[in-house]
């Protein structure tokens, strides 16, 4: 029998904005998983100051058909301030002492607490039996947020609010926060409890997104608390602007809350009158109401913005609709728009900025749909109400059998030998993430003799003790980068056990794991630790994608990769697979046993610096011409020889009007070929101007010259796996002309990047940039699609997520 629960929390149903909605749905979710459920909590009045009207002291107590109900009968002040809500919490705790005093509350051994209210977690605290347990759910960081809007001027006051936050929160046996942000700020207020990330949830099957009603404008809703966090001044400058800008924009506001009769007053004073005051509907028809908005404003205070996580975005994703929040840039909701790509975020206080993401997404409806659709995906995957609700009665059940909620921090360790491509940008990506990862005890990182030298200065000297760069031997790193696939492969799993064993570390990271699927289809293990990793070039589901056209080298390819990927998944020491094609884990987990091993990673998007002329220092075309640009690695596989040839066969009309610049390092075994072509394409193209610049870029040059180009080139030759070329021009709004195989072509086909081609056929390359430079990449291209593809791929999310998975492990 699951151990009964006491839950302590001011607010609760009937209150429908706020905290209550999702107090109630822990208590009746617990209670559906057999538990005997207790809330403890005072007057339903929330967002108001008084209690609701024709609410009964005894509703909601019997507890046959749910929790069992038990109201304090606490004094809530007439009208908001900071003393009155301190003086109701006070006695929000006293009354609940009397009520434990007079045996009308029993203690429990296993209690729940709710803060934005420290004297809640107080009072959870001496409800909890000697022996017990107490799990603190944080929605808020109170001396944050009252610090931070300025509700407490006086410092001594702030101080003794975070003394007691202090002294509270090490009491607890766990905390539940919202984001990682809020770990970190805790851990720095010197909270040293167990903490585990909890985030918002949302019931999708509840929640469900319904077609946009037919208007001649889009309709902005707002709709929540009427609060001093909510910044709500930002939304009176918006209306103002936009009844000059485009006033058959009508904008709702619908809520309640102490900043409403101001708010109403400030519309009325600025003579505002495109704006519509409106009470919150039922949560019951909270679907329809939120469906009846077709861009949703969440302003925020950006005095609060680090404190509190507006639970608001959640349903409004859930419902599938786009909207535009304010906050400043590097909070936690400004990851959450890159992360989710579901939304628009703009600076605090910047009224142009603010009309200006708004008209962007009414006057494009295309931007608007992929939006939606991202928002009601990373809903469904992140933030699904049944299993965050599952994983929080786990905790329950583990702090009550085992005392804690957390495993011991972890001690991963990341093993990468080879230094070429991408590696010294994506490793960087990952020390940034694990400086302030909590959870993280220490991070060896097993490298390149030069790719330690490269990343020594970006770990601060304080940081060191926690990430640690271990270079490889000369012997071990040429055994690691064989020509030989199966040398490489046993070289590398036998130098993860060697480390593995040395440094004590409790988990092992491959960061290219392709080369290993042989150890691991033979069943060999890691010295008894979990181990996981990046498989770059899965191809095994192309045909499942609509590329049925396979060579025959390319069927015993697959047919090889398949086998092996069967038997590795079966491996008990492998614990994770990640993968940069978002389609393989659907495809493993549905043919493979242990294929839900396999977990989409992130491509991490380039993030270059701020546009200048750096990339066309030293190349300079001809201002008339349109450039066309190949740059990365000049590999034959990269289809460089390819596109010199193609360019012989593109008309001379052509030739003369476009520019091209082919940039990077040129593979040493193909260069005598490519001086070669490029020879001949000179001598059969006069007219045509191309610059080859055989070294490797620098970010902000490769970000000139892609900001400069009409078109990207990538011409693959069937290439398997991703490209980061593609996140390049997707951020700078360039088309891409790419292979029409595999993974490439599915994302630029269904993002919209640009143009796909049999690049591998000279004549038909040169057919497609003829065309592209002629006529345009037409409804291939969509620069709002391509940008919100760039959007939900960056390095935050990639390295978070390899630290989570790898620890996890």
């Amino acid at each position: 029998m699951p151990e009964p629960v006491l839950f302590v929390t001011q607010h609760y149903a009937p209150e429908t904005i706020g905290s209550a909605p999702y107090c109630t749905d822990v208590a009746e979710y617990l209670h559906a998983q057999g538990r005997d459920v207790t809330v403890l909590t005072g007057w339903p009045h929330y967002p108001d100051a008084a209690r609701f009207a024709g609410f009964r002291p005894g509703d909601n107590q019997s507890g046959r058909k749910g929790p069992v109900i038990k109201r304090l009968r606490h004094w809530l002040p007439r009208q908001r301030s900071v003393a009155g809500r301190i003086a109701s919490e006070v006695l929000f705790l006293l009354v609940g002492i009397w009520a434990l005093l007079a045996g009308r509350v029993r203690r429990h051994e296993l209690v729940l607490s709710l803060c934005p209210s420290i004297f809640s977690v107080v009072l959870g605290q001496l409800a909890t039996a000697k022996d017990g347990r107490h799990l603190v759910i944080m929605h808020d960081i109170q001396s944050g947020l009252a610090g931070g809007l300025g509700m407490v001027r006086f410092s001594l006051l702030l101080r003794m609010m975070r003394i007691v936050e202090r002294i509270a929160l090490n009491r607890a046996d766990g905390l539940l926060v919202l984001s990682e942000d809020m770990r970190t700020r805790l851990r720095h207020m010197g909270v040293q409890t167990s903490i585990e990330i909890l985030p918002i949830w949302v019931d999708p099957a509840q929640i469900q997104p319904q077609p946009h009603r037919d208007r001649t404008a889009p309709l902005l809703l707002y709709s929540g608390n009427l609060g001093r966090k909510q910044g709500l001044d930002q939304m009176v400058s918006l209306a103002e602007r936009l009844a000059l800008s485009r006033p058959q924009i009508g904008i709702v506001i619908r809520g309640a809350g102490g900043e409403h009769d101001a708010l109403e007053a400030a519309l009325v004073a600025r003579h505002v009158m495109n704006v519509r005051l409106e009470d919150l509907v039922p949560r019951e028809c909270l679907a329809d109401g939120l469906a009846e908005g077709d861009i949703h404003l969440v302003p925020q205070n950006p005095k609060g913005a680090d404190f509190a996580v507006p639970s608001k975005v959640y349903n409004i994703m859930a419902a599938g609709r786009s909207f535009v929040t304010t906050a400043p840039e590097g909070s936690a909701v400004w990851r959450l728009a890159a992360e989710s790509g579901a939304f628009m975020c703009v600076p605090p206080d910047d009224a142009p900025a603010f009309e200006a993401a708004i008209l962007q997404l009414a006057d494009n409806p295309g931007m608007r749909a992929t939006m939606e659709a991202n928002g009601r995906r990373h809903i469904e995957r992140h933030h699904d109400r049944n299993r965050l609700l599952g994983r929080l009665d786990e905790l329950l059940t583990m702090l009550s059998r085992d005392g804690e909620i957390m495993s011991p921090r972890a001690r991963l360790l990341v093993l990468e030998p080879d230094s070429n491509g991408h590696t010294r940008e994506w490793l960087g990506h990952i020390v940034d993430r694990a400086v302030g990862q909590t959870d993280l005890e220490v991070l060896w990182l097993v490298l390149a003799r030069n790719l330690c030298d490269a990343l020594r200065d970006r770990i601060a000297p304080q940081d060191r003790g926690r990430i640690r760069l271990v270079p490889l031997s000369a012997a071990e790193e040429r055994a690691c980068l064989s020509r030989h696939l199966i040398i490489s492969g046993f070289a590398r799993w036998w130098v993860m056990r060697r480390y593995l064993t040395s440094t004590g570390a409790t988990a092992g990271h491959f960061l290219a794991l392709d080369h290993l699927s042989l150890p691991f289809a033979l069943g060999l293990g890691a010295v008894g630790r979990p181990v996981g990793g990046i498989l770059f070039r899965p191809s095994v589901h192309y045909p499942s994608l609509g590329f049925r056209s396979r060579s025959w080298s390319e069927f015993v390819r697959d047919v090889r990769k398949s086998l092996l990927y069967r038997l590795m998944l079966l491996n008990r020491a492998l614990a994770v697979v990640l993968t940069l094609d978002p389609f393989f884990p659907d495809y493993a987990a549905e043919s493979y046993r242990g294929g839900h091993k396999v977990l989409a990673l992130p491509d991490p998007a380039f993030a270059p610096p701020i546009a200048t002329d750096a990339g066309l220092r030293g190349i300079r075309p001809p201002p008339h011409r349109k450039l066309l640009l190949l740059f990365g690695a000049l590999s034959e596989r990269k289809g460089i020889l390819c596109l010199l040839e193609a360019l012989c066969h593109v008309p001379v009309a052509t030739a003369a009007g476009i520019a091209v610049v082919v940039a990077g390092k040129v593979a040493p075994e193909i260069r005598p070929v490519v001086r070669r072509a490029l020879a001949r394409l000179r001598k059969r193209q006069p007219q045509l101007w191309l610059h080859l610049e055989d070294r490797w870029l620098k970010d902000d040059e490769i970000a000139g010259l892609v900001r400069a180009s009409a078109v990207v080139l990538a011409p693959y030759q069937r290439f398997v796996g991703s490209s980061g070329v593609l996140l390049w021009a997707a951020r700078a709004g360039v088309p891409v002309l790419t292979q029409d195989y595999g993974l490439i072509a599915r994302l630029v086909q269904e993002h919209r990047l640009g143009v796909t081609a049999d690049v591998t056929d000279p004549r038909v390359l040169a057919n497609a940039i003829t065309h592209m430079v002629t006529e345009g990449p037409g409804g291939s291209f969509d620069p709002a699609a391509a940008e919100a593809f760039a959007a939900a791929r960056n390095p935050v999310s990639f390295a978070a997520t390899i630290l989570a998975t790898a620890g996890a492990a």
